[in-house]
C-alpha cells in the first residue's frame, strides 16, 4: 500500500500518567485505510489510553501522533444486551474479520 494511505501514524510515542506508570515506550506503527486491527488486552494494559492519545484526550509524554487531514476518526461504546452475548470469540473473528 502506498504511503499516502497511511490515515494514523505513532512515531516513538510514548506516554506516562502522572503517577508515573508507563503505558506506551516509543511505539510506533501505522494503520491504512481498509486496515482491520482488533486491540486485545488485560485490563489496565492500556487499549483506551491508547484510543484517547488518538482522540486528542491525552498528549504523549513525546512522539509524535499523525491523524491525516479531513478523517474521521471516532469510537464509539456497543451496547449489547446481555442475552445477546453468546458469541465466542472463535465466531467473533469469523463474522467480522473475513479474509
Amino acid at each position: 500500500m502506498a504511503n499516502d494511505d497511511v490515515i494514523i501514524r505513532f512515531s516513538d510515542v510514548s506516554f506516562t500518567y502522572e503517577d508515573g506508570k508507563v503505558i506506551l515506550d516509543e511505539a510506533s506503527f501505522a494503520l491504512r485505510r481498509g486496515m482491520k486491527v482488533a486491540l486485545m488486552g488485560q485490563n489496565g494494559a492500556g487499549k483506551s489510553s491508547l484510543f484517547n492519545l488518538i482522540m486528542g484526550n491525552n498528549k504523549p509524554s513525546s512522539g509524535n501522533i499523525y491523524i491525516k487531514d479531513g478523517q474521521t476518526v471516532a469510537c464509539a461504546q456497543q451496547v449489547i444486551p446481555r442475552e445477546q452475548l453468546t458469541l465466542n470469540t472463535r465466531d467473533f473473528f469469523a463474522l467480522y474479520f473475513k479474509g
